[in-house]
């Protein structure tokens, strides 16, 4: 009976450590975790190698003049300087605020990316090149359609089955939805990993360098 009992507490006490291991291995596990930016950065619209050690997110509405600025005098330096040699990855979130049509540019927007994200910032850039006054609708379908017909890699079918569907239009209300939680007051709002940013090319500069520091 007593080498009975002892078999019996050591294959409890075996069962203790193994359950106990597990438990604090668990436990360890998630609190190295990497945790999910409240940018969502992995679902956003990507310039630069994913491995980029900084992050710079821009919050845009097509409609908006001051994007169209920044897109032509901005990013350039930005992407030549940074993106292109692997210290920066460029994350475009929508923030249609502006009108209605503002909707349909970031739905547009989503669905080209979803084909081909090289295609999706030529697409960036003819938008804002083909920009209208901001208190009308000019984000038409015909003029959309127009831009998206000339771009490599992107099924214009498909295109017109995605800008319009649930997947989508729920990618932009998140996007939105981040603007908002982040308190993004206009566009373009810029943020270097994590921190405001004011969106002229050396304040963004002076962010880089305080982040890389931090790495």
């Amino acid at each position: 009976m007593k080498k009975t009992g002892s078999i019996i507490f050591i294959v409890f006490s075996l069962v203790f450590l193994i359950l106990g291991g597990t438990i604090a291995y668990t436990i360890i596990s998630k609190k190295n975790e990497p945790k999910e930016s409240p940018f969502a950065y992995e679902k956003q619209q990507t310039l630069g190698n994913k491995k980029a050690p900084v992050h710079v997110v821009e919050f845009g509405d097509f409609k908006c003049a001051a994007c169209r600025t920044w897109d032509t005098t901005v990013f350039p330096q930005l992407k030549k300087d940074y993106i292109d040699k692997g210290t920066v990855q460029l994350h475009f979130i929508n923030f249609p605020f502006i009108g209605k049509d503002s909707d349909y540019g970031a739905a547009a927007g989503e669905a080209v990316y979803k084909q081909s994200p090289e295609a999706f910032w030529t697409f960036y850039s003819k938008m804002y090149e083909s920009q209208g006054d901001e208190h009308e609708a000019w984000i038409t379908e015909q003029l959309v359609e127009g831009i998206v017909k000339g771009l490599p890699g992107v099924d214009f079918a498909q295109f017109q089955k995605d800008v319009k569907s649930k997947e989508i239009q729920q990618k932009v209300a998140n996007d939105f939805d981040i603007a908002r939680k982040q308190n993004a007051q206009g566009a373009p709002t810029v943020y270097v990993d994590g921190t405001l940013s004011n969106p002229d090319y050396d304040s963004i500069k002076q962010a880089i360098i305080e982040a890389q520091k931090k790495k």
